[in-house]
């Protein structure tokens, strides 16, 4: 697992230009947003989303749900600006820092995450602190992402995060849970060349490759891998997410 800092620091470099290039997470955002309208009222007094970054998926939520009172999270303090036009005449509270640590204010109706849980540290024992938090019968909507994420830089580079599969995932929640929606997806994405995917790592933050230390003969040497191996039939190069969507209900004690 890497470093907090190191996170921080890539994610803090990676805000202005996200939004550009983030397009698996955006379409994730989008999923998500749909699992919650499907399965709730979408009406919520108190929420919670970890891990807000620039705001796509707060724009969502706001988009199509009613939420009385907005609690926004982020372990980059500079996603406190980029949030706030979404808010215009009103306060929410961003409470900046690594959300495994937090003492977050009183109970939540609705605690929300999209494409942040990959990064917990303790996720079995962060799943149960989110419980804790979450009023009776409240609801638990996040991703994170199944073995075979990023596949391709794995395979190249032996670099990557561990990910769990859906009955890890089952197991991990059935103590405080009644799981409502589990499934995964497979999102291929294009690029013309493997430098352009390596630039998409970067402007997400999402580099998966290590230090980040790259001589000129090592780019060269993954670059030819990268196309040889992971080609399409027009000579563009392929990179692929698995996102694995959960959305849960609190157990009545």
């Amino acid at each position: 697992m890497e470093t907090v800092e190191r996170i921080i620091t890539r994610f803090s470099r990676a805000l202005d230009s996200y939004d550009l290039h983030a397009d698996a997470q955006q379409q994730i955002c989008r999923k998500l947003t749909g699992i919650l309208s499907r399965y709730t009222d979408i009406h919520f007094q108190r929420a919670l989303e970890i891990g807000c970054g620039t705001g796509g998926f707060t724009r969502l939520l706001k988009e199509s749900c009613v939420i009385d009172e907005w609690y926004l999270n982020d372990i980059c303090d500079g996603c406190r600006e980029k949030v706030a036009f979404l808010f215009p005449g009103q306060s929410p509270l961003f409470i900046a820092g690594n959300a495994e640590e937090i003492n977050f204010p009183g109970r939540f109706d609705l605690i929300a995450s999209a494409s942040a849980f990959q990064w917990m540290e303790e996720p079995v024992q962060f799943l149960h602190r989110l419980a804790g938090i979450l009023s009776p019968n409240g609801t638990l909507l996040f991703n994170t992402f199944a073995p075979g994420n990023l596949a391709e830089i794995k395979q190249l580079t032996g670099k990557g995060l561990t990910y769990p599969s859906g009955e890890q995932l089952t197991e991990w929640l059935e103590d405080d849970f009644h799981l409502i929606h589990l499934r995964e997806e497979e999102i291929i994405l294009t690029f013309d060349t493997p430098l352009d995917v390596l630039r998409h790592l970067k402007h997400t933050g999402v580099t998966a490759t290590g230090d980040g230390t790259w001589t000129r003969g090592k780019q060269t040497d993954f670059c030819r891998d990268y196309q040889e191996l992971f080609h399409t039939n027009n000579n563009q190069v392929t990179l692929t997410y698995r996102p694995l969507y959960v959305l849960a209900v609190k157990k009545q004690a």
